[in-house]
């Protein structure tokens, strides 16, 4: 019997519907029509906060000899508990003034330090393989005039020490004539036929992975 993936695509963007849902819904549906599970986590439906207000709870191991629990309580470790379920995550994300969404910023400094392990050695070995290698691409959406090649770096930051960068599509609007603020970029067929690039390497990953 055939096993099904599942493929999880992660929308980072400050409004609730715009080119990165778009862009993203179109992937998963593609990706559904071809057999996969697919799971869409939009972050606008969460609650995500940056660390603050704490005492290196999660370094309580290494600091004080005991675990400690995380202070913040948001969505952030259900999330993490909703993507360990996954084969492969992509996601979807704006280019804001050539850096990542504060959205995204506040994620990533949180996710790596999910309480629950003895150690923090321990914990960033499971990490890396839960979460960051099952990373396996970006849809970013911005342009390059706005400073969407520094934002590129500064996503891409936490894979340099890994054996595979993920995989990058950057859809500027400027490229096909029109504004990314009215978020329908889906609409041109030139960026769904990027799109259908975008997950033919995707799951040439999966592939080569033997998944």
């Amino acid at each position: 019997m055939a096993v099904i993936l599942r493929v999880a695509g992660v929308v980072v963007s400050a409004r609730k519907e715009g080119n990165c849902l778009h862009c993203m819904k179109y992937c998963l549906q593609k990706l559904s029509e071809m057999g996969f599970d697919i799971l869409l986590i939009n972050f606008y439906d969460y609650n995500i906060l940056p660390c603050s207000h704490c005492n290196y709870e999660c370094y309580a191991f290494e600091i004080r000899g005991r675990e400690e629990r995380c202070p913040i309580n948001d969505d952030v470790p259900r999330i993490y508990g909703m993507l360990e379920g996954a084969d492969a995550i992509i996601f979807a994300i704006p280019n804001y003034g050539g850096h990542v969404p504060a959205l995204y910023r506040a994620w990533d400094m949180r996710v790596a330090h999910i309480p629950g392990k003895t150690d923090f050695a321990r914990r960033y070995e499971d990490f890396e393989r839960d979460y960051l290698k099952k990373i396996l691409g970006f849809i970013v959406i911005g342009n390059l005039a706005s400073g969407a090649d520094m934002m590129l770096h500064e996503l891409l930051y936490d894979f340099y020490n890994l054996p595979r960068i993920p995989e990058v599509l950057l859809l500027q609007s400027t490229e096909f004539g029109r504004s990314s603020l009215k978020g329908d970029l889906i609409e041109e067929e030139a960026v769904r036929k990027r799109l259908d690039v975008f997950i033919n390497a995707i799951l040439r990953i999966l592939k080569q992975r033997g998944q």
